[in-house]
Formats: structure tokens, C-alpha cells, sequence
């Protein structure tokens, strides 16, 4: 089953995830216009402002690494909570990070932010954006609850 998703923009500094994130998708087929942006600061900036040029549109999901190496992790679930309640929804949005168990009060806060998912770093990527894949539309329709994979 092959799905497109628009748009999709990653917000992580970490290069090397960016590579293993774009392979995973193209493994899946998961037809994207994937953009990155390497700091918590422009991805505010970008979604607050609706977007420049680069967009041909707003993305239709969000990612949002917490392990950004300049912002600590409350800066990026602020993020998620500004996304929902002062940008205006109407976005997939959800977190990679750590282990969700050792990271439970940020997961708590993420979900109770408006974050629809969390993706754990460790393991498998391509197997978790599969999941991710078959969940989407749930997501989108705002009929699928909080998932962590």
C-alpha cells in the first residue's frame, strides 16, 4: 500500500539520522516532499510565519527530534505545544526521542500537547516508520489516539 504524504518536515540537527530517516522512507515507498530544518528556532520561525518559499505548501506532518544538540528536550515538546495552540493545528505532529519509558513524563506532556506519536530512536527505523505508514491516515483524520513506536 503505497501512501502520500505531501509534505513532511523533519526538524533535527542530527545529519546522519536525516540520511537513515530519507532511506527508510524511500525503502517504504512513502512518496514525500521531505524537507529538513536543522534548529528548533527557524522550524518556530518557519511555522509561525506559515511557511517561506521553500514550501510549496505547509507540511501535512511535523517530526520533531528531541535530542536537538543546541535546545533541550522541554524546548522541543514547547514546540509542539505552540504548533497546536498558537500556530493553529491541522498538522500530523509527533516527537522522536529516546527510550519511552525512561522519557514517561515527556511522552505524558508531548500527547497532552497535541502530539499524535512518538518514535523511540533506537531499534529499527524503517520498521517503525512502516507502522507509521499504515497509521497515517488515522492520524490525519484525527481518528487514530496517541501511539508510541
Amino acid at each position: 500500500m503505497n501512501i502520500t504524504i505531501n509534505s513532511l518536515l523533519l526538524i533535527s540537527d542530527q545529519d546522519l539520522f536525516q540520511l537513515i530517516f530519507e532511506d527508510a522512507c524511500s525503502l517504504l515507498n512513502i512518496t514525500l516532499n521531505l524537507k529538513f530544518i536543522n534548529s528548533l528556532e527557524e522550524a518556530d520561525k518557519q511555522i509561525r510565519e506559515g511557511f517561506n518559499a521553500d514550501f510549496k505548501k505547509k507540511p501535512n506532518c511535523i517530526i520533531i527530534d528531541l535530542q536537538n544538540k543546541k535546545s533541550n528536550p522541554e524546548d522541543s515538546i514547547e514546540l509542539v505545544r505552540k504548533i497546536n495552540y498558537e500556530y493553529g493545528n491541522g498538522f500530523v505532529l509527533g516527537i522522536l526521542g529516546g527510550n519511552s519509558q525512561v522519557w514517561k513524563e515527556t511522552v505524558n506532556k508531548a500527547q497532552s500537547y497535541g502530539a499524535s506519536f512518538w518514535i523511540e530512536k533506537s531499534g529499527d527505523i524503517e520498521l517503525k516508520l512502516k507502522e507509521f505508514k499504515k497509521d497515517y491516515k488515522g492520524f490525519k483524520e484525527k481518528s487514530l489516539g496517541f501511539k508510541i513506536y
